[in-house]
């Protein structure tokens, strides 16, 4: 399977969509999604649908876009962007990690491996996570006091 611009374009339009429609249709059922960053692993479409609901409860306005693919018809690693605005807490292992509303920006490479029949088998996302938190976290006790509403917490899905 060539991954061509369309296709690119196609799996970071379902990761960005608020509907969550089509997202599952690159994937095997039986297929297993790593957040490296995170430090979190789903199996199956149940699990990868509650990470992606997860997702856009922490940035509902969530772009991902990918792009520069290498690799042949067993797999393949791309380069992508993930942007978007935090609007809830965050918990990430024993810290939650409240937000400012803030617009965040990362790099990452998604590195995946294809079934014959040319769905995803298997997709690992590595980025600074940290990067992620850097840009959206009150950054002092007096600002946790003084935002405007409290955000709800969203907790990591337990797989």
């Amino acid at each position: 399977m060539k991954i061509t611009k369309e296709y690119l374009e196609g799996w970071g339009s379902a990761w960005s969509d608020p509907q969550r429609q089509g997202l599952l249709d690159f994937y095997a059922p039986d297929a297993r999604y790593r957040d490296v960053g995170s430090d979190l692993t789903c199996d199956g479409h149940d699990q990868l649908a509650r990470f992606h609901a997860f997702m856009l409860v922490f940035a509902p306005d969530s772009e991902i876009v990918f792009f520069d693919a290498y690799g042949n018809d067993e797999g393949f690693a791309a380069l992508w962007d993930w942007s978007g605005t935090a609007t809830a807490s965050l918990r990430v292992k024993d810290e939650l990690i409240p937000v400012t509303g803030e617009r965040f920006s990362v790099r990452g490479v998604a590195h995946c491996t294809l079934t014959p029949e040319g769905l995803l088998a298997s997709h690992a996302d590595y980025y600074d996570m940290y990067d992620v938190i850097r840009q959206v976290r009150v950054t002092s006790t007096a600002e946790a006091g003084a935002s405007a509403a409290p955000r709800p917490a969203v907790d990591l899905p337990e797989m």
